[in-house]
């Protein structure tokens, strides 16, 4: 008996093992970027890239990517610049601080061929189990003076940020002047696993449309 006392613990209850294992949470995330709706931009593609906390780990999925270009279509009410260009993440961690972002970045070719920024976005993705669509709302940065935007007017380099990934960071936003050009939707599947056993509620959330 003595020999078999070691296994003894391969005889726990499923649920005690289960809870035993569960030293991360899971939240997948899969969707789609469907359209931005920019009236000043006739074509335009969209660059996407996620940011989290370090308490998150990446498992699937690109983090980043860029869609096809697009242009308006030439008739009906909303001319609507349509990608529906697929998202699909996973991530695990044991601290919801730094909740993943998903970072938009809408470019127009113009005449010259050039690529031209026509929008800025930044939207947490959904914090709770569900489908939900989330309206984005997108801007661009404003030069520093009237000269500087009339110089960047005619070299068709509008004002960008050096670091794409700005908008999902607190620093600096206080002394940056936007405009507002628009919004983009985007659709999110997202699924939750584990998160109870760090005190997170698991509930569903509703499939709703919001501005963040």
């Amino acid at each position: 008996r003595s020999t078999l006392f070691p296994y003894t613990t391969l005889f726990r209850s499923p649920g005690t093992m289960a809870k035993a294992e569960a030293s991360f949470f899971t939240v997948i995330v899969t969707g789609q970027i469907e359209f931005a709706d920019i009236p000043s931009c006739d074509n335009a593609y969209c660059k996407y890239a996620i940011v989290h906390g370090d308490d998150w780990t990446h498992l699937d999925g690109p983090e980043d990517g860029i869609s096809q270009i697009t242009r308006k279509t030439t008739s009906g009410p909303e001319q609507k610049l349509v990608w529906n260009f697929p998202v699909e993440v996973t991530y695990k961690a044991t601290n919801a601080f730094g909740w993943p972002q998903l970072i938009l970045s809408v470019y127009e070719i113009d005449a010259m061929g050039r690529d031209v920024i026509r929008g800025y976005g930044c939207v947490h993705l959904p914090i709770a189990a569900g489908n939900f669509t989330r309206t984005v709302p997108l801007y661009k940065p404003l030069s520093a003076s009237v000269a500087q935007q009339f110089i960047n007017w005619v070299t068709g380099r509008p004002a960008e940020f050096s670091n794409p990934k700005f908008p999902a960071m607190g620093e600096g936003r206080e002394v940056t002047r936007v405009q507002s050009t628009g919004h983009a939707s985007v659709a999110l599947n997202v699924i939750t696993k584990d998160m109870a056993t760090f005190g997170y509620s698991e509930a569903k959330g509703a499939a709703v449309r919001v501005a963040i």
